[in-house]
């Protein structure tokens, strides 16, 4: 019985599908899905009827070559030419392949106030999903655990690419509030396209490299039972989600800058299906992230030198210290300013790994050299730790004194 339940869901999956449609920041803006593609029907369930051709497959054997997946209608699905459609900087709108659009308008010249009022129609449509979110904007780290209340949804044809293109030029893309929060609505096509989801996000490869992508979370998930499956038809659902902790997005991506790109999906055997979005972020929302990314580093030092007197802990770790205490007074840029410096050392400290990895190779008399380099380094650095553990007790006079000292040392 079973085995008879997974195939008659692998065979209806085969026909059924979900998708990311839109994205809302915190600035109130709002972007179609990377993935969305006008002319795709979307009053029916059926693949015949072409409604599943935007859907996003995001397959593990898949992702490496397409992170972001791919589309019946469209093959691998790109981030920078749907972001730059939105900034106003694309060619032209993408299209599923063979379509033939739904015809033409009688009056031209009524083109924009019709774009226009879709565009309100579609906009007051999503805010009445966002409104039923409990708490608002914010995914808060909930790991999935509420349940998105879905609404149909039966516009005809999907026009939102075209309908939308430029206004990133204006009002930039969907941000981040302060604390990494995002609204995501979801289109449950039929039966299997249904969750929960799961969300990963790049902030440095504008969704090119699959191991840039980090786990978030995501509050109100879709619903479903096991492998994805639901009796909802024609379904959106509004998400609240949050970037991992401490991502700083730092994409160039489709003429926008600082974009983070992330990518969701199911678990549904046919699949998994879903979709991704782009967003950037808040300046307060950098400046947290940066935040926290010192402060685990601290941690982490506190852990590593844990054996160590206090003394040289407080040495070791004190600039590091000094800096996430005043992280909320600093700007967006120093702290990227200090995040990068970060980056820096700890490429170097990898450099010392590497050389530490090769020493079998070295001769003895190679060993013997790195050894006396290594001692002078010490020795440095003991009398810079003397100075410290003293400068406490020195008077200005004394401490110029020092100072003089150590010049004509340096100079000898």
């Amino acid at each position: 019985m079973r085995y008879a339940i997974v195939s008659s869901a692998l065979v209806v999956g085969a026909s059924a599908h979900g998708l990311l449609t839109s994205v809302t920041g915190a600035n109130g803006v709002t972007m179609p899905g990377l993935s969305v593609t006008d002319g795709t029907p979307r009053d029916c369930s059926t693949n015949g009827c072409g409604s599943q051709a935007d859907t996003s497959i995001l397959r593990d054997r898949e992702m490496k070559d397409m992170p972001l997946g791919r589309t019946q209608g469209n093959g691998k699905v790109d981030a920078a030419s749907a972001i730059a459609n939105f900034m106003g900087t694309g060619k032209s709108t993408q299209s599923n392949k063979g379509s033939k659009g739904v015809g033409q308008e009688d009056d031209l010249s009524g083109l924009n106030k019709i774009r226009q009022k879709r565009l309100a129609e579609r906009d007051l449509f999503i805010r009445g999903l966002l409104d039923g979110l409990l708490g608002g904007l914010g995914g808060g780290g909930g790991k999935g655990g509420a349940k998105a209340a879905g609404q149909k949804n039966n516009f005809a044809v999907e026009n939102s690419v075209a309908d939308s293109a430029g206004i990133g030029a204006d009002k930039g893309l969907p941000t981040t509030d302060n604390q990494g929060n995002f609204n995501v609505v979801y289109r449950q096509i039929n039966q299997d396209g249904a969750g929960p989801l799961e969300m990963e996000c790049d902030a440095t490869s504008c969704g090119t490299d699959n191991n840039a992508f980090q786990s978030g979370d995501i509050q109100n998930n879709v619903p479903g039972a096991i492998l994805g499956l639901s009796l909802a038809t024609n379904t959106e659902f509004a998400m609240n989600c949050s970037l991992p902790q401490g991502m700083v997005c730092k994409a160039s991506c489709g003429g926008a800058q600082n974009v983070c790109v992330c990518r969701m999906r199911n678990n549904t055997p046919a699949g998994p299906f879903g979709g991704s979005v782009a967003v950037t972020q808040s300046s307060n929302a950098v400046k947290r992230a940066v935040a926290y990314r010192l402060r685990k580093r601290y941690e982490i030092l506190r852990r590593e030198k844990g054996t160590k007197k206090t003394a040289d802990k407080d040495i070791e770790t004190n600039s590091l210290e000094r800096r996430f205490e005043l992280a909320s007074e600093q700007s967006a840029q120093e702290l990227a300013d200090a995040d990068n410096e970060e980056e820096l050392s700890d490429e170097a400290e990898a450099k010392v790994q590497k050389r530490f990895e090769l020493a079998p190779e070295q001769s003895a008399e190679e060993l013997a050299a790195a050894d006396n380099e290594e001692k002078l380094s010490d020795e440095a650095e003991a009398k810079v730790q003397k100075r410290f553990e003293i400068a406490s007790k020195q008077s200005p006079q004394e401490d110029r004194e020092a100072d003089e000292e150590e010049a004509l040392s340096d100079g000898a």
